[in-house]
């Protein structure tokens, strides 16, 4: 038994652990109400850039999972922690990032304080190049994430990784990473709770990192997006349901 009953709070992923393309996962509903029951904090924590946190609250709503906003943090909201109240910031990311800047204060003209960039379908060589270009000229860069490959129900996309990799090449600089494992995303946590217990996820690189950086075991759940790693979990399963059950001792 990983988890003690009424201590602590766990970290939980959502892509490719509560649901794939939006779709539950089996047994997820069940997974955090056995957390629940023993009343442990649940933080739901995603890389993904794109949706504002509001739209998370839904999609868990719509899986069988009342979680308040509180609750759920993203690589959006770390991306913009980082840059101050008013500044004026440069974005090519989805809606997460703009409604999460919109109520920052940022502004959207030159020249620029930061770049952030975050996952997108409408990337391209403009893209690169304004975004280089700033970068260049002094705009701080920043990603919300670094994951190579996104899950979907029918296989991998590119992940926001593979376009900061362009720009990276192209600025000739290295982003600030905000999301999971980086230091920002590690602040956001703990803003929730001083005594996380346990993070949960798919990916080692970036789960099992951040769960390292947050000094805590970490629960792997096996997906399409799972590679080899050497970083070893505390426990693994299929399925969120399997890890929460072994943790818990159950």
């Amino acid at each position: 038994m990983v988890l003690a009953s009424g201590e602590g709070a766990v970290v939980i992923d959502l892509d490719g652990v509560v649901w794939l393309g939006g779709e539950a996962l089996p047994g997820v509903d069940r997974a955090i109400e056995m957390l629940r029951e023993h009343g442990i904090q649940i933080i739901f924590a995603t890389n993904n850039s794109s949706p504002t946190i509001e739209t998370l609250q839904t999609r868990l709503e719509r899986v069988g999972i009342d979680a308040a906003p509180e609750e759920i943090v993203s690589s959006a909201l770390a991306a913009v922690s980082l840059v101050p109240e008013d500044s004026s910031v440069l974005i090519f990311a989805d809606t997460g990032v703009h409604h999460a800047g919109e109520e920052r204060g940022f502004r959207l003209d030159p020249p620029f304080d930061a770049v952030i960039v975050g996952w997108n379908r409408s990337f391209d060589f403009d893209t690169i190049t304004h975004a280089s270009q700033a970068i260049r000229t002094g705009a701080r860069f920043i990603a919300t994430n670094d994951d190579p490959t996104h899950p979907t129900p029918t296989g991998l996309l590119p992940g926001t990784g593979a376009f900061i990799a362009a720009i990276a090449t192209a600025a000739e600089q290295v982003p600030v990473i905000a999301g999971k494992p980086g230091a920002a995303m590690v602040a956001l946590v703990r803003e929730r709770s001083d005594n996380v217990a346990m993070v949960i996820g798919d990916r080692p690189s970036t789960d099992g990192a951040f769960a390292h950086a947050l000094g805590v075991p970490f629960g792997l759940v096996r997906s399409e997006a799972t590679p080899p790693s050497e970083i070893v979990p505390a426990i693994e399963g299929a399925t969120l349901l399997d890890v929460v059950t072994r943790a818990l001792g159950a």
